[in-house]
């Protein structure tokens, strides 16, 4: 640890302040001595000021932080990857599909429509009685 020996000196003037605020506040507060008051609040003093002498020993020695990076205005996409594997290319579409033709119009009967429109109409009359039970 660098700067051991500046950290211990300070830690033992605190020490050594707060003994000394101790005994003069106990010669104040038992002995009725008015300038043990004095000594005790003086020694209290330079207790805080070497607290915080070691404090800012303290933040010199550490090393400064690293530079804060700029926020990028627009965000980073990953580049496409190159195809390394020819078996992987996509294959095409074979020129003989077999596809369903579709139905014509005129195809479907009058009865299918008929049919179909009935069925309809019944599942809509089935979900009125359902919900009004």
């Amino acid at each position: 640890m660098r700067g051991y020996a500046v950290h211990l000196l300070f830690h033992l003037l605190a020490i050594a302040a707060g003994a000394g605020c101790g005994a003069a506040g106990g010669l104040w507060w038992f002995g009725g001595e008015p300038t043990g008051l004095w000594l005790a609040l003086g020694a209290l003093m330079i207790g805080i000021i070497v607290l915080v002498l070691e404090g800012l020993y303290i933040s010199a020695s550490q090393p400064p932080p690293p530079p804060a990076v700029p926020p990028q205005s627009r965000p980073r996409l990953p580049r496409p990857r190159e195809r390394t594997r020819p078996d992987l290319e996509p294959v095409a579409v074979p020129s003989q599909t077999l596809l369903q033709p579709a139905p014509d119009r005129s195809a479907v009967d009058q009865e299918t429509k008929t049919s179909a429109a009935d069925a309809l109409n019944s599942l809509g009359t089935a979900d009125r009685s359902s919900r009004e039970s």
